[in-house]
């Protein structure tokens, strides 16, 4: 390909057209000049023809010599010196100067005797001496001899004349010499406009794509230019235009991708340390390409000392492997696959995770590895946590289920029996209460060795919760083997033993169903296996219990019941009553306590102490709580409109309601909807409820008073740590415990300690109520011993709303009164 050179074009342009004006000009006037020469030369020729035509006009009327008779020729043109007549001998026969006739021409015209020899033809030739400006015209004419009376005798002769131009070519020269000036101007004009010209269609355009390729080379895009016109420089400045636009797109995108690679790689390599993962970048052929890890307290290699090297070459065989099968996976189906692997370092293994996939549009795999022993080992506490209980290792009840649904197909394929046992420790809630949760998690932990130790191998003792066991006996030939394990555990139990060097004596009460006499299914084993435990129970305890139809009726009535109370807040059965509270120094009502109620057209009444721990179990007692919630507050707005004197109302909160993360959040929004007074809700809850410990539970206590509510403990005297937990939570109120009240008139005791309880509360600024006050005498020592609030069946039972509304409606203005209490037990 031929090269391409370049030049200054603003120098070469500006000197190039100087030079071609000039010589532009130049040119013209010597080709003028030229051509006026050749004109006159052309003029002078035709002269001659004339000349010589005359001459020869002449010659056929005159003698020889007389050719010149008719004047002389020299005055047809000034430039004519001499005229000559020369016959074929070449002798001048006239001639206008006359000492040159009778000459030879050879002598006076050297010319002529060289054209004479060759001329063919009578035609005209000339001959110019451009030295001398001489020019030569001669032409060959024939005349007749007129001395002779021959006509045959024509003669050859020659025409030869001398034009002498010299004086006609100085004064054409003169001509054009005094032109000179306007040549200068001329040859000045075209020069500028030749500069003019290049300077604003070729300098400012080159200048400008100068300046634009100038900005190009330094990244310095234009979208615009300021060349006009539609010629080449315009559109090669519009393709640099284009091109400038154009690259500034992709220089931008470029940068972008660049920013968003730069980025990506920045958010990579934070991934890349934040992340306890090791990457590896390999390629089909196990061979690694890059190596990233944040840490390095898994592998102590430097990450620079992995690439290059075959992922096999830096693992054990048995992982190797692996990555093989995982590698040849990937290249098969491209899809993303994992492996597990181990690591045996010394005195420990470690477990790690892989996955594979493939890098799209390249031939190339990335790994993750991570170590995962951490997770094994919480897979394995977990798993055991799911399985197992924490406290014994006993199996749990998921884990019994399982067993014995395997059992069960065993015991069906071998035609046996099979024994499940439900067990509950008698009075271990007074261990728990009395001593604390540690002594009773001990007593826990030596029952369930004492039933694993009195059982066979292949016999499972699983805990269920709480103080609940249950025992599967497999591979039972007849029910007197029942009997005699049975026997044997009751009475091992029966024996005292130490903890913490105390003595403690427990027993048990042992329910037993046995498949498939009372049922086919884990459940309804276990099912039946639990009212035979409370047939237990209610043979005086320490005893062990079969199931029976009998007991098949009261489970069957708490099936119904389960079943009917899913419905029963929908079908309005459930209502709440209330339970007048009294002011024991000014006698006057001043409030109540919501009591749920429950009447099924097809059970009756159901009592409290039926379905509340039922709902308990089966968390029925969350939608319930906010019916009695619902129920007492719009209670509260409806006294509120009704009576000049405020009422409170209080509520009691079951412990699974405090186990619902979103108590506050219901509460909160209930006294938002009715707009009441916080200070007329209280809220009262058991020291069963803190005995848990959890934290929901504190929580929830601050955020209630927070709120502004009134939140009372109920029960309180009957567990070993209410004192701790007054000064614990925020309590505003305690309420005495029933069997205190009972006993007070009985023990001096009692009412010494009730006394200490109304005195300790006032000195944390706590008030004190008293329930289930039955008769005069403890009313006046409650009022004597300076109890603030009291309620009971003496003061006023539970009424339905509507009765509540019309007795309080009469009562309420008035103290409290034998009279007025006479009234009210009958009237309500």
């Amino acid at each position: 390909m031929d090269k391409a050179y370049s030049i200054n074009l603003k120098v070469w342009l500006t000197l190039l057209s100087t030079i071609s004006a000039a010589v532009f000009a130049s040119v013209l006037i010597v080709f003028s000049y030229q051509i006026k020469k050749d004109f006159i030369i052309e003029q002078t020729v035709h002269a001659s023809t004339q000349i010589t035509a005359n001459i020869a006009n002449t010659a056929t009327s005159t003698t020889s010599s007389g050719f010149f008779t008719t004047g002389d020729p020299r005055v047809l043109v000034n430039s004519l010196r001499s005229v000559a007549v020369i016959d074929k001998q070449l002798i001048v026969r006239d001639s206008t100067d006359k000492r040159q006739i009778g000459l030879s021409a050879n002598t006076l015209f050297p010319q002529l005797a060289q054209v004479v020899h060759q001329q063919k033809t009578k035609a005209p030739r000339y001959f110019f001496d451009s030295q001398t400006n001489m020019l030569v015209t001669y032409q060959a004419l024939s005349a007749p001899q007129q001395n002779t009376g021959n006509a045959d005798s024509d003669h050859l002769y020659f025409i030869y004349s001398q034009f002498d131009l010299t004086e006609t070519f100085s004064l054409l020269l003169t001509h054009y010499n005094h032109n000179a000036w306007f040549i200068i101007f001329a040859i000045v004009f075209i020069s500028v406009l030749a500069l003019l010209v290049t300077y604003y269609f070729i300098h400012r355009p080159i200048s400008e794509l100068t300046q634009i390729s100038n900005k190009l080379s330094d990244f310095e895009f234009i979208a615009e230019h300021q060349i006009k016109g539609d010629g080449e420089l315009k559109h090669l400045a519009n393709n640099l235009a284009r091109a400038a636009h154009t690259l500034d797109i992709g220089f931008k995108r470029q940068k972008l991708a660049e920013q968003n690679a730069l980025d990506r790689h920045s958010v990579l390599q934070g991934i890349f340390s934040a992340l306890p993962d090791i990457f590896f970048i390999i390629d089909k052929q196990s061979k690694i390409l890059e190596c990233h890890y944040g840490r390095d307290d898994n592998l102590p290699v430097p990450e620079k000392q992995f690439v290059g090297q075959q992922l096999v070459d830096i693992l054990p065989s048995h992982a190797a492997k692996h990555f093989a099968k995982a590698i040849s996976t990937i290249e098969q189906s491209s899809q993303l696959t994992q492996i597990e692997y181990k690591l045996d370092n010394t005195g420990s293994t470690k477990h790690f995770e892989a996955r594979l996939n493939a890098i799209p549009q390249s031939d190339k795999l990335v790994i993750a590895v991570r170590d995962i022993t951490d997770k094994k080992r919480q897979e394995e506490v977990i798993l055991k946590h799911a399985f197992y209980d924490t406290l014994t290792n006993l199996p749990n009840r998921f884990l019994a289920l399982d067993r014995l649904q395997q059992m069960i197909h065993e015991a069906k394929r071998n035609q046996q029996l099979i024994a499940v046992g439900f067990i509950d420790l008698d009075d271990f809630k007074k261990v728990n209460d009395s001593m604390g949760h540690e002594v009773g998690d001990k007593v826990l932990v030596h029952s369930a060795s004492v039933l694993k130790g009195a059982l066979r191998k292949h016999d499972t003792v699983a805990r269920l919760g709480g103080d609940e066991f249950i025992i599967l006996l497999g591979d039972i030939q007849t029910h007197h083997d029942i009997t005699a394990i049975a026997t044997k555990l009751v009475q091992l139990f029966r024996s005292p033993f130490e903890i913490d060097e105390r003595a403690f004596t427990i027993s048990l009460s042992l329910g037993v169903a046995v498949f498939p006499d009372d049922a086919d299914s884990p459940n309804e084993l276990l099912r039946k296996a639990d009212s035979a435990m409370y047939s237990a129970k209610h043979m005086g305890r320490n005893t062990f219990s079969f199931f029976t139809e009998s007991m098949s009726q009261d489970l069957n009535r708490r099936l119904k019941l389960e079943d009917s109370m899913r419905s029963a807040l929908a079908n309005q059965e459930f209502e709440v009553y209330f339970q007048p509270q009294y002011d024991l120094s000014s006698r006057f009502v001043v409030g109540a306590e919501a009591l749920l109620r429950w009447y099924n057209a097809e059970l009756g009444w159901v009592s409290p102490a039926e379905f509340i721990p039922l709902a308990e179990q089966t968390g029925y007692i969350i939608e319930l709580g906010e019916f009695v919630l619902d129920q007492a507050m719009q209670q509260i707005c409806e006294l509120r409109d009704f009576h000049p004197q405020p009422y409170r109302i209080a509520v009691n909160l079951s412990p699974r309601q405090f186990k619902d993360p979103n108590l506050v959040n219901s509460i909160s929004r209930m006294i938002n909807k009715y707009q009441i007074d916080t200070q007329l809700l209280e809220l009262e809850i058991t020291e069963g409820v803190l005995l848990t410990g959890d934290a929901l539970v504190k929580d929830a206590l601050f955020e209630f008073h927070q709120l502004g509510v009134l939140v009372s403990m109920d029960d309180f005297g009957t567990g070993y740590s209410s004192l701790n937990y007054l000064r614990l939570y925020p309590f505003d109120v305690v309420k005495i415990d029933q069997s205190f009240i009972f006993d007070m008139h009985t023990s001096e005791q009692v009412r010494q300690l009730v006394h200490t309880i109304i005195t300790m509360a006032h000195n944390l600024g706590i008030k004190v109520i008293a329930e289930g006050i039955e008769t005069q005498l403890q009313l006046d020592v409650l009022a004597a011993l300076g109890c603030d609030l009291g309620q009971g069946y003496f003061l006023g039972k539970p009424m339905a709303k509507i009765d509540f509304e019309a007795w309080l409606a009469q009562y309420a203005h008035q103290p409290l009164n034998i009279e007025n209490k006479s009234l009210s037990i009958q009237d309500y």
